[in-house]
């Protein structure tokens, strides 16, 4: 602290926390470039109005409310479990196929749409907002469950080719012997 001759101020407080650091000092020349650029750009934008504006609503005879056109729904893969999937839009169904295709990254497009009780749709009006669906490629419905035991036996046909030779999934049904006695014994 100094001592001043000023009535008005007679002790002044020099350095220390009062005066401000080179840092400080850009960081202030910063800030006010960045005011100054944001009222730029908000002055070239128009302003937005807010979702409740002074628009007049009009009702309808007959409903209070219709439902929107186009529709999110929840949507994963034909034996994929619902927590892996993601929302998609549409205003149709082949929209909505489009949709899903791409957002599911699917090898193929999609075909079929399924409630998860493995109903399928075929309307747009059984499709209501954010859904769950099931999407196929053009196969029926399938539980992941019932993909998993496909994917088994699929993978146990695989070992036994490789193991046993191409010729060990070759099979050759033949009656019993007791069942082609009982054939030859009646008269057709």
């Amino acid at each position: 602290m100094v001592p001043t001759k000023s009535p008005v101020q007679p002790v002044v407080v020099e350095g220390g926390w009062t005066e401000q650091t080179q840092e400080e000092i850009k960081l202030m020349e910063l800030i006010k470039h960045t005011e100054a650029h944001l009222s730029e750009v908000q002055e070239l934008h128009p302003k937005r109005t807010s979702p409740i504006s002074t628009k007049h609503v009009t009702v309808k005879q007959g409903s209070l409310y219709t439902q929107p056109n186009k529709k999110r729904v929840w949507v994963y893969p034909n034996g994929g479990r619902p927590e892996d999937g993601t929302y998609a839009w549409g205003r149709t169904i082949s929209e909505l196929l489009d949709d899903c295709s791409s957002r599911l990254k699917m090898a193929y497009p999609a075909r079929a749409l399924y409630t998860p009780d493995g109903e399928q749709i075929q309307s747009w009006d059984n499709i209501e907002r954010d859904m769950v669906i099931c999407v196929s490629t053009g196969h029926g419905f399938v539980t992941q469950k019932e993909l998993k035991q496909l994917m088994e036996v699929r993978a146990n046909y695989a070992r036994i080719r490789r193991q046993e030779g191409p010729q060990a999934t070759d099979i050759m049904v033949s009656p019993s012997s007791k069942l082609l006695s009982l054939l030859l014994s009646y008269p057709f």
